[in-house]
């Protein structure tokens, strides 16, 4: 009986802690949980930064390399423009090797054509001497024959000076005259431009259209001044050489001869230079 008592007795108070310990089972489960929850969050959260941080790397990695193929090509290219400006400053330096030798051929040309002109202006200097001097001769010859009361000897043409032809204005039919009564119905010499006659020099033209004191230059007589006028000679293309030999102005004849006009004048003759 005691023993049976003793049994009975134990037994309720075992069931009076278990509810203590189920609580406590309770609460530590809790805390694990909460502890593997935590955990779990930071493994998110630190994976998300992780992801974050390896999204930034990523994009620093394609940046850089893009900016790496752009220089592998900028590089590339500037080895093809680096050979390229080899190349051309080869060409360049080739022309310019010819361009030189040409540049010493042409001044050999030029030294050789400044020879070629010093001697064609010293036959020029020849030539326009002959010319002053056959002119000269002429203007003499000219002057040869039965003197009127009034004539001026023409002294004649420097030997320094230069034949200034002007420009060529046509061929012309050209005569020579005399100051004889015959031709011009007296022997005064006065020509029409109140200057007297210059044989060699004067020359009657048509004042309508060639002023007094215009300036001609006629291949194979030389310079001229008009300074009278003739019944006969009419029109633009028409002159009438004066010299004072009636034989000589029967050579002359009758014929075209090429003329320049050097100077236009206006209306009377001035001194008469060259």
């Amino acid at each position: 009986m005691a023993g049976s008592e003793a049994s009975s007795n134990i037994q309720p108070r075992s069931n009076v802690r278990k509810p203590g310990f189920v609580r406590r089972n309770l609460r530590l489960y809790f805390q694990v949980i909460c502890f593997l929850f935590t955990v779990v969050f930071m493994l998110c959260v630190n994976n998300m930064i992780m992801y974050n941080s390896y999204k930034e790397i990523q994009k620093k990695y394609n940046l850089v390399s893009v900016k790496a193929n752009f220089a592998t090509e900028d590089k590339q290219n500037l080895s093809s423009e680096k050979q390229g400006l080899v190349d051309e400053k080869l060409t360049l330096q080739e022309d310019y090797n010819e361009a030189s030798r040409q540049n010493e051929e042409i001044l050999k040309q030029v030294n050789e054509i400044r020879k070629q002109n010093d001697e064609l202006l010293k036959k020029n200097r020849e030539l326009i001497e002959d010319n002053i001097a056959l002119q000269n001769s002429l203007k003499m010859a000219a002057s040869v024959g039965i003197k009127p009361q009034n004539y001026t000897q023409f002294e004649g043409l420097n030997s320094r000076s230069d034949i200034q032809r002007g420009r060529h204005i046509g061929s012309f039919l050209g005569t020579a005259y005399t100051p004889s009564i015959e031709e011009c119905g007296n022997t005064k010499g006065i020509t029409n431009s109140g200057k007297p006659i210059i044989p060699g020099i004067s020359v009657a033209i048509d004042n309508k259209y060639w002023p007094f004191g215009t300036v001609f230059y006629i291949k194979g007589l030389g310079y001229a001044i008009a300074m009278d006028t003739g019944s006969a000679i009419k029109g633009k293309y028409r002159f009438d050489f004066s010299v004072l030999d009636k034989d000589f102005a029967k050579v002359l004849g009758t014929r075209q001869w090429d003329v320049y006009l050097v100077k236009l004048g206006k209306g009377y003759v001035e001194e008469v230079q060259f």
